[in-house]
């Protein structure tokens, strides 16, 4: 509809809105110009000068003095924006109505006036927050601004993990995510493929993926921590792992097992032994931490173990459209969003190498996880730029909050009854960790690693375990 005074007086009759701001005179140009700043960073709207509050078309003079001022204003705005503007002359009068039109939904918002970034909310006009504008910064202008897809030109291949390279690639070709024709045993080739590598240049992503230095990338870490009581006054364990995110995934699931109690039940005549609460759960909450992550701050995903709690954190913030008071094991929130991670390189490749399971459905599956294992529901905040999942403990009577308890014990009417106490743990561990390997399993045991090699071999010549894969990528699992 073409602006002119008949809609002027229409939108008058109806009142000020989301979308529609009165101004009496330019003597109030400031606050007009905020509101615009609003309207950019949302749907878009109309900003008119010359009408007053209760709809009353007045009209204003405007000389040279007025425009200089306007122009002084616009330019005000970051980043710069086309607004469109227009003076329209009122009937019988020298008065004109002076309207700035804004589209919204652009590509480069957000935007701030004079140094400050607005939203609009009903009529209203305030300072956007941090963390929504932390929020839409990170997406501004798409994949082209995301962190891990800029070129990394410091990095060289040298810098890179050559063997977690080729195991990625295994991993891919294996679980079928990629298919058999993009078999290669060139790195440079295998990178390519991943997308972390073009005309030469390696992205951000192939750092933290395969790096193998991390002086420059201060968040290639992994806090774990294990406090006694429900507070940090005393850690029991505190570790801080550096490396890249498959190998910060791999220290993961030994500190958990390491800290947290089993459950039994009886399946027919055997009992199944589980973590309290579900490793997949927990796993898959890591890896999304990581996936997810804001690799452009210097924080650093956390793990911490409380009597009562499970927490795990990182730099970042939920998609606008999954409000975290809404991600209720009943709500279809979840899967009704599209997954668009703010690291979009990082997140295929941990996908395609197996460490996540489905793509967009992380939270999902931790859900459904919790859900099965009859626990309270994990809650998830979004603050100040950090997003929190808590896992709720079980209370286990019988099971104290430490080491893993009486491993495999008193099966019935199994051949197990015969394998010593080192035995029986290390054939737990494994069935816990599928692919675990025997430095991994050292210090979840607490043996030595002669005493762990021999565990394993009488396991795998007794049938319960076998080793697959290569001397340095590959772990063992049950038979």
């Amino acid at each position: 509809m073409a602006i002119d005074l008949d809609y002027i007086q229409h939108l008058a009759e109806n009142h000020e809105g989301v979308d529609v701001e009165f101004k009496e005179t330019t003597g109030q140009l400031d606050r007009g110009m905020e509101t615009l700043c609003g309207m950019l960073n949302g749907n878009g709207g109309i900003v008119i000068f010359g009408v007053k509050n209760s709809g009353k078309i007045v009209g204003q003079e405007i000389g040279d003095k007025t425009t200089r001022m306007i122009g002084e204003a616009l330019r005000r705005f970051e980043p710069s924006v086309e607004i469109r503007q227009k003076y329209i002359k009122l009937n019988d009068s020298d008065k004109q109505l002076i309207v700035f039109e804004a589209e919204g939904n652009n590509p480069d918002r957000p935007y701030s006036y004079d140094g400050r970034p607005y939203q609009r909310h009903d009529s209203v006009t305030s300072i956007m927050p941090h963390d929504k504008y932390s929020r839409m910064i990170m997406y501004r202008g798409g994949l082209k601004y995301k962190w891990d897809t800029l070129p990394n030109e410091n990095l060289q291949f040298e810098d890179l993990d050559e063997s977690r390279i080729h195991w990625a690639m295994r991993q891919a070709l294996e679980l079928g995510r990629l298919k058999d024709g993009a078999y290669t045993r060139d790195p440079i080739a295998i990178l390519e493929k991943f997308k972390v590598l073009k005309n030469g240049i390696y992205s951000n992503a192939a750092a933290v993926l395969f790096g193998k230095d991390f002086f420059y990338y201060h968040n290639c870490i992994i806090r774990l921590a294990r406090f006694r009581g429900i507070d940090k006054r005393e850690f029991i364990d505190n570790q801080q792992i550096e490396g890249n995110i498959f190998d910060l995934l791999n220290e993961v699931t030994p500190f958990f097992l390491k800290h947290l109690s089993v459950t039994s039940r009886m399946e027919g005549m055997y009992r199944k032994d589980e973590l309290e609460v579900p490793i997949t759960a927990l796993r898959e909450c890591c890896a999304n931490a990581l996936a997810h992550m804001d690799w452009r701050k210097t924080a650093s995903v956390g793990v911490a173990i409380y009597d009562n709690r499970i927490e795990i954190e990182n730099a970042g913030m939920l998609p606008e459209e999954i409000p975290a008071t809404q991600l209720t094991y009943d709500s279809d929130v979840l899967d009704s969003h599209t997954s668009e991670p703010p690291n979009e390189t990082i997140a295929r490749v941990m996908y395609y190498s197996g460490v996540i399971e489905h793509w967009g459905r992380g939270l999902s599956m931790i859900f459904e996880d919790c859900k099965r294992a009859g626990l309270p529901q994990p809650t998830v905040t979004d603050e100040r730029g950090v997003v929190k999942v808590t896992f709720m403990r079980p209370n286990l009577s019988g099971h104290k909050n430490g080491t893993i308890n009486d491993p495999i014990n008193d099966p019935i009417n199994d051949p197990i009854k015969s394998l010593s106490e080192v035995e029986k743990s290390v054939l737990h561990i494994i069935q816990k960790n599928p692919g675990i390997g025997r430095i991994d399993i050292v210090p979840i045991i607490g043996k030595s690693e002669a005493t762990v090699k021999r565990a394993l071999t009488a396991l795998s010549k007794m049938g319960f375990i076998e080793y697959r894969g290569s001397k340095k990528t590959g772990g063992y699992f049950t038979l």
